[in-house]
């Protein structure tokens, strides 16, 4: 076995136990979710509106990173073929042509994963298939981001899985 196939499998089994983690946390958080909005918590679509601001933020940075052109998509549901992104020729090698931006792109991201697992708790009268779907489109932009995969595919992850998802959550 190579050492390219041994990185992805690695990866992606990194991620895959990321994934129970944070069902793991979901259940477990949704007992404290009464006691989180009788104390006042954060206004859940004043946080759905920042993590989106973020997640469009990081697909600027993302795009301009790599040299590609921003387009702000519509925030419909799109399925995402994830074999593909697991099987993605070219893994890592994609080109960078302002790290500044790509730091700034995985900082958005980061900010984002952040804010919607602390607003999970919060959540009341959400399909839990929104929570892991925005939970699922977020790790996928990273290895997205790692891989430097192309822009359309991140596009489509973060427009179409995360920001549609996010979009049922603050209605």
């Amino acid at each position: 076995m190579d050492t390219k196939s041994l990185k992805n499998k690695k990866m992606f089994l990194q991620n895959m136990s990321l994934i129970v983690t944070l069902a793991a946390t979901l259940s477990l958080m949704q007992i404290g979710s009464n006691m989180n909005i009788a104390l006042g918590q954060t206004d859940v679509k004043t946080t759905v509106q920042e993590i989106s601001t973020h997640i469009n933020e990081a697909l600027k940075s993302y795009a301009t990173s790599i040299g590609e052109q921003y387009f702000e998509g519509e925030h419909s549901p799109v399925n995402v073929n994830t074999t593909a992104i697991e099987n993605a020729p070219g893994v890592g090698e994609g080109k960078l042509v302002n790290t500044s931006e790509y730091g700034n792109a995985q900082n958005h991201l980061k900010t984002a994963q952040f804010m919607f697992l602390n607003l999970i708790p919060q959540i009341q009268n959400t399909n839990s298939d929104d929570v892991i779907q925005i939970q699922s489109g977020l790790l996928m932009l990273q290895n997205i981001f790692n891989y430097r995969s192309s822009y359309s595919l991140a596009e489509d992850v973060g427009f179409g899985v995360v920001l549609s998802h996010l979009d049922n959550i603050a209605k």
